[in-house]
């Protein structure tokens, strides 16, 4: 890229409010931590609940999204609004669940949040050993500069002068869900076992109990808990990833 198309990308990127991402490395680990400060502004996100695609009737998804909801929220400069404000939205658009981009669309611009997760209720096995499957997709607010698709970043530091004036996020909006991930959280898998051992310890529970982690193999509620920080550390790397991209295309020669 000319240095001449350098300062004009950083021009549009600037009046945008993107500060060339110049803070965001590619951080990948799936690790907690390795979100915070992942946006240049605080976000305010939304859990849809998710549809029950696992075969089994009993999946209580809104319940399943609340646990989603409530480990997202913990990531550093991000609001997650109540589930059952989403509900709210939900009912007013005469929605029973969020069944294609269009409804997702539909209900993030309704709640007014920066991005909205939707999903699939995969699997559900509450039985000991318990396993639980989550696909779960990101529909963002196009406007926002760090929720460009890097190929159209790419595409505009390439335009002519005359189309620079187009955000950072144009022709985004049939390219979403911005970000996909999914999990298969198998309580019967040693490794998972190693890992649920070690969040019970970090909940702090530990001191009155004899085996306080078999608390989160014998309680599918739990379980849910757990599964729910696996699919928040995917998501959150996954997006550690693109942003680190975006960063990339700012950058690139073309």
């Amino acid at each position: 890229m000319t240095c001449e198309k350098v300062l004009r990308l950083a021009l549009v990127l600037t009046l945008t409010g993107l500060p060339l991402l110049a803070h965001v490395g590619c951080r990948t680990t799936g690790d907690p931590d390795a979100a915070a400060g992942l946006y240049p502004a605080r976000q305010v996100w939304a859990v849809a609940p998710l549809r029950n695609q696992s075969g089994t009737q009993t999946v209580d998804t809104a319940r399943i999204a609340d646990h989603l909801a409530r480990q997202i929220e913990l990531s550093p400069g991000i609001d997650v609004l109540p589930v059952n404000r989403t509900l709210e939205a939900m009912e007013s658009l005469g929605m029973t669940d969020v069944a294609d981009k269009n409804a997702a669309v539909a209900l993030r611009r309704t709640l007014g949040v920066d991005a909205l997760i939707i999903g699939n209720v995969t699997a559900y096995e509450p039985y000991p050993p318990p396993k639980l499957g989550l696909a779960v997709e990101m529909y963002v607010d196009t406007d926002r500069p760090w929720f460009a698709d890097p190929q159209a970043v790419r595409d505009l530091s390439a335009a002519p002068t005359d189309e620079l004036s187009r955000p950072v996020g144009y022709e985004t909006h049939d390219r979403q869900p911005i970000t996909t991930v999914s999990g298969y959280i198998d309580g019967g898998s040693p490794a998972i076992r190693d890992a649920i051992e070690r969040y019970a310890r970090q909940r702090g529970s530990h001191d009155d109990m004899v085996v306080p982690w078999r608390r989160y193999m014998l309680s599918m509620d739990l379980f849910t808990e757990f599964a729910a920080t696996r699919v928040r550390e995917r998501l959150l790397a996954a997006e550690a990833g693109r942003l680190a991209e975006l960063q990339a295309a700012t950058q690139e020669e073309p």
